[in-house]
């Protein structure tokens, strides 16, 4: 019994620590999606010609990179063109990107991640209200 408990503890003090990292990781994911909002809301208040013209100049340059996929005799950017290097930093800076999307490091695939990112999201359920004010949990 001693042992049995003793094991349950140690399983609570894993999975606060476990909520405080994705806790952490959470927040920050919001504050950049709040930044990014923010940066392309100025940029469409500020000049909205630019902010026109780097979104019609990026759905471009897709439906170029897209149409090569497509049709493989079709052009593709070269590495040693800058462009979109130089057209992401813009983006970015006005805000018209999804920064959820971006990778920033890389690790090995983990095993058995995803079921224990599952039964943690579980564990956690009952501890989530529904605000209708917000429409948020």
């Amino acid at each position: 019994n001693k042992v049995y408990s003793a094991a349950i503890a140690k399983t609570q003090k894993i999975w606060t620590a476990y909520l405080d990292s994705i806790m952490k990781v959470g927040q920050m994911q919001i504050l950049r999606r709040q930044i990014t909002n923010e940066l392309n809301y100025s940029c469409r208040f500020d000049s909205k010609h630019l902010a026109a013209a780097l979104e019609n100049l990026n759905k471009a340059i897709l439906a170029d990179i897209e149409a090569h996929y497509q049709n493989p005799s079709l052009p593709y950017p070269k590495e040693d063109n800058t462009l979109l290097y130089e057209i992401t930093a813009y983006l970015e800076a006005a805000g018209i990107h999804n920064p959820l999307n971006k990778i920033y490091i890389t690790t090995k695939r983990l095993p058995y991640f995803p079921t224990v990112n599952f039964l943690f999201l579980i564990s956690q359920f009952p501890k989530l209200q529904y605000n209708r004010n917000l429409g948020t949990v």
